[in-house]
């Protein structure tokens, strides 16, 4: 008998270890049985063979603006957590512009970007982030892993217009926003927008 809950009824083995317990009738209503031991082990070694999945899954963007069709491939780092910009990104050194292999872009058009003119064709895209200004470089190198940049290789650096965002953004997101003849190629991060609008040639 338990103050406050009632009759509680237990089970026990020859060696006086715990089988089970029954309160029915108590306050508690409860019953207790005895399971076999967890082999830690065995569980153990089923979480370790399984993938964690990958950190910066990759992604890609597809437009169609005024004709010219549009790509981007990329992979999405997260910031679980984490300060980005001036950290995990330091400031003023070129960036892949996501994680992985290099950052894709390809179109089927000629485009002005930012006033130059880019002949269609495939490119990958690099950044060097700034405390208050963002430069784009479009490389025609491609196929290379992130950390891969050559600069012989270069077709051009731009400016990118950077806001700060009200709420912050977790996982890295690139978008091509159409608007008319053209549109706006956007890099979202944290509580960082770096953009730069685009025309079809």
């Amino acid at each position: 008998m338990l103050d406050g809950i009632g009759p509680l009824r237990a089970r026990v083995d020859e060696r006086g270890t715990l089988l089970g317990a029954s309160g029915i009738g108590s306050t508690a209503q409860i019953i207790v049985e005895r399971v076999q031991g967890i082999d830690f082990s065995t569980i153990g070694k089923s979480f370790a063979s399984r993938s964690l999945g990958t950190l910066s899954p990759a992604d890609s963007v597809r437009a169609n603006v005024a004709g010219a069709a549009l790509s981007v491939r990329y992979s999405r780092p997260s910031a679980r957590g984490r300060v980005i910009f001036g950290n995990v990104v330091p400031w003023d050194q070129v960036w892949r512009t996501g994680a992985n292999e290099a950052t894709v872009f390809e179109t089927s058009s000629d485009l002005v970007v930012g006033g130059t003119t880019l002949p269609a064709g495939k490119y990958t895209l690099w950044t060097i982030p700034g405390r208050a200004a963002w430069k784009l470089i479009i490389n025609r190198n491609t196929g290379q892993w992130g950390t891969a940049y050559d600069a012989k290789y270069d077709f051009a650096r731009l400016d990118m217009k950077v806001e700060a965002l009200a709420q912050p953004v977790e996982q890295f997101t690139i978008a091509i926003d159409p608007q008319g003849s053209g549109g706006v190629l956007k890099l979202e991060w944290e509580r960082t927008r770096a953009s730069i609008p685009f025309s079809r040639k």
